[in-house]
């Protein structure tokens, strides 16, 4: 592929997103539509269907992009890397934290395993017994 075929292009659809050369300064999406509308034979989708991120009358939008904060231990706020433990109530514990017990962890374990039993266990009953 030459330089000017990997070329970002703005879309010429009015969408905001990147087209390319290849594509006819068109996105995958605004492509995609352009040749099923030329070609009848193949149509996947019916034209009722809009789709949400591509329109020609939506204004663009730029993509926010958060930034990728270091990965700290809630209780001591160590760095924790690749190695974090992930609990339950959604917070993220070094090593010597991530027991329940040293974070006071709000999560209810006791009803989880319950809720959990309850799905998984058919409830079983015997029948009364009848008496002469």
């Amino acid at each position: 592929m030459n330089a000017n075929e990997t070329e970002a292009l703005l879309c010429t659809g009015g969408c905001g997103l990147y087209g390319t050369r290849k594509n006819n300064n068109l996105c995958s999406l605004f492509y995609k539509k352009s040749v099923l509308q030329h070609s009848p034979a193949f149509r996947l989708e019916p034209e009722t269907e809009r789709s949400q991120f591509c329109s020609p009358t939506s204004s663009p939008v730029p993509v926010k992009e958060e930034p990728v904060g270091k990965r700290r231990c809630d209780v001591c706020k160590r760095k924790v890397g690749v190695l974090g433990f992930k609990c339950r109530c959604g917070h993220m514990f070094c090593g010597s934290h991530r027991y329940p017990e040293e974070h006071s962890c709000p999560f209810d374990y006791k009803q989880s395993g319950r809720l959990a039993l309850a799905t998984q266990l058919p409830l079983n009953r015997a029948d009364k017994l009848q008496r002469f």
